[in-house]
């Protein structure tokens, strides 16, 4: 994997997100929605593979996206 690449991967609670709103946000609006929201999730790549293959990824609760366009 190229450790070079920037990639974000945040959780938002599904009881508190609509999905279908935020599919229509940017990248940052998700970064900023998940910054400001006290249940995310936020990982890197690297973090989110790890704790998804140690099953300690709540992935019943949470909407996750891959951010790459957070400059």
């Amino acid at each position: 994997m190229d450790n070079n690449i920037n990639v974000r991967v945040v959780g938002l609670p599904i009881e508190q997100y609509d999905r279908v709103w935020l599919d229509t946000l940017s990248d940052r609006e998700l970064s900023e929605t998940a910054l400001a929201e006290g249940d995310s999730e936020i990982y890197s790549l690297a973090e989110f593979q790890e704790a998804l293959n140690n099953d300690k990824v709540d992935t019943e609760n949470k909407w996750f996206y891959f951010l790459t366009d957070l400059v």
